[in-house]
């Protein structure tokens, strides 16, 4: 391994040329980046102090020869990646330097010497994904020698989903996805290829194309994952597997349905590690969080979670249970699925196709001694009408609703015939939320904002307001994870006096924010005034 002089110029005066220039090049691109971005990462620090060269590779032109010389298999499990070659010597992007073992390894695998240039963890993995991820394709396009039809047995199926270019293919497709903290995998028909999409911070996002004439094979090896029947074509199907991804374990829910341009998969990937919050964690301002942990320590009623889906109800309630959990009390809980496992507590499995839903587990487990209860959904009056009274009987219940704000609630309840006197009885509160896409920090701008946005959140012309412009530090997206808008209501005295069975939401809501809660939209405002979110996610959310 050679040592470097400065950002420019290689100590070691005998290095060939061409890797010389290639770190020249490297070296300038990486102090011009810098220099614009004004940012530095830990791998730059690294590289400073090691007298290396730093790399960022979204720019970076790479040579498939080049790329040949180490196997996707080593790339990936090494997080490395050849940039350039030159008769004995080659030159090698690393995020971590100090391995000394890793030059040995490369070296007998190559026979060249080996240079190291520094890259951060995330670009490297995004460059390997990238360029490997189409040599997978073509690997995986050799060892299908026949064409799939509606014919074709299920022996040959199940030969071409084990054959090892498909099970490979599959397998980085996955890893890559849960590297990417993304939360599905959606692979995509279309007329002349299959579109690869992964959602990353509630965004669609196309990963790659795929060969159309891959498609069967992919599907195949998916379902022999879930545990699917691989010759059924032609209806939907559901089935789930875990992976391991380093010390986690990730949940697989795939879903396969027909269409016109041949089956269509989306995985959704449930990552205990990553999904799970504590109640700290979940944006609560100060007030608010107070209330919320006083509403969990009351030893009866009923708390509800509402919002569309995919507005992250089942992270606050797997929140909550962590907060109730500190209690040493007996928890239960009724979902489907059950989408995170935590220990220590009893979680059961609905089964629509043997009968047992909600309502009847529901009745089955209040003779289990519980003391608190999470129902995964209220979806009708049968369900409902248990769950009220599971928390007049002295137990603490957690559930979520589909409605559009917190106020909304208490009608959908009386809409399901709950009597209003169960409801005042019982009801403890209702947390309504969306989540937003939250601004990278690291590449904030002015955010231009149309004036008829402005006009629909009654907001003036002249104020300032600020979204992500993309960079290194978040993939060019702008966006650095999400959180959560919310508003919060507790049912007060007031509040329990209106509820009869022609009330109306906006009466409650009124109500309630009169008893100080804040409006989820005036919450998403104020975060996007503190520079948390853009106003295009503002609108997007507003409720009216």
């Amino acid at each position: 391994m050679s040592g470097y002089e400065d950002d420019k110029t290689l100590k070691n005066q005998n290095t060939d040329s061409l890797i010389s220039d290639a770190l020249d090049f490297v070296s300038e691109y990486s102090a011009k980046a810098n220099v614009e971005s004004g940012n530095i990462v830990p791998e730059q620090k690294l590289a400073e102090q090691l007298d290396m060269p730093f790399v960022k590779l979204h720019n970076y032109e790479f040579n498939e020869a080049v790329l040949g010389l180490i196997p996707a298999e080593f790339a990936r499990s090494h997080n490395v990646i050849p940039l350039q070659v030159d008769k004995a010597r080659l030159l090698v992007a690393a995020a971590n330097p100090m391995q000394q073992n890793l030059y040995q390894m490369l070296g007998f695998i190559t026979g060249l010497s080996i240079d190291i240039a520094v890259a951060t963890l995330k670009d490297i993995q995004w460059a390997v994904q990238h360029y490997y991820g189409v040599q997978d394709d073509e690997l995986a396009l050799e060892s299908i020698d026949n064409h799939i039809n509606n014919d074709t047995g299920v022996q040959e199926l199940e030969r071409i989903g084990s054959e090892r270019p498909i099970v490979r293919l599959v397998s980085n497709i996955i890893r890559d996805a849960i590297e990417r903290n993304a939360s599905d995998i959606h692979i995509r028909p279309r007329e002349k290829n299959v579109e690869l999409i992964y959602r990353l911070d509630g965004t669609l996002t196309t990963i790659r194309f795929i060969s159309k004439t891959l498609l069967a094979a992919l599907v195949s090896r998916i379902k022999i994952i879930g545990g699917m029947n691989i010759a059924e074509r032609r209806i939907p199907q559901d089935g789930r597997s875990c992976v391991h991804a380093g010390d986690a374990n990730v949940d697989l829910r795939i879903s396969i349905m027909p269409t016109v341009e041949g089956e269509s998969v989306v995985i959704r990937l449930l990552n205990a590690q990553v999904g799970l919050k504590s109640i700290s964690e979940l944006g609560f301002s100060n007030k608010d969080e107070d209330d919320f942990r006083d509403l969990l320590h009351k030893s009866n009623g009923i708390f509800l979670v509402t919002g569309p889906t995919g507005s992250g109800k089942s992270t606050t309630l797997y929140a909550a249970l962590g907060e109730v959990k500190n209690q040493n009390v007996n928890i239960i809980t009724v979902e489907d699925p059950v989408e995170y496992h935590m220990d220590g507590i009893e979680q059961i499995q609905i089964n629509h196709t043997t009968g047992y839903t909600f309502a009847r587990a529901l009745r089955n487990i209040l003779r289990h001694d519980p003391d608190v209860i999470l129902v995964g959904e209220i979806r009708d009056h049968e369900t409902g009408k248990i769950a009220v009274e599971s928390a007049l009987t002295g137990h603490l219940v957690l559930s979520t609703l589909h409605t559009n704000d917190a106020a909304g609630a208490v009608t959908r309840l009386l809409e399901m015939e709950v009597e209003p006197y169960l409801l005042n009885s019982c009801l403890l509160g209702v947390l309504a939320q969306r989540l937003v896409k939250r601004n990278c920090p690291d590449c904030l701008e002015i955010e231009p904002v149309d004036r008829l946005v402005r006009h629909a959140l009654e907001l003036s012309m002249d104020e300032t307001f600020y979204h992500g412009k993309g960079c290194e530090q978040c993939n060019h997206t702008g966006i650095k994870g999400r959180l959560a808008v919310y508003e919060l209501l507790c049912m007060t005295d007031d509040i329990r006096s209106l509820v009869s069975p022609d009330v109306a939401t906006t009466t409650i809501h009124q109500s309630a924010v009169d008893a100080g809660m804040v409006p989820l939209t005036a919450n998403a405002l104020e975060r996007a005034r503190n520079k948390e979110i853009s106003l295009a996610e503002v609108y997007r959310v507003r409720l009216n």
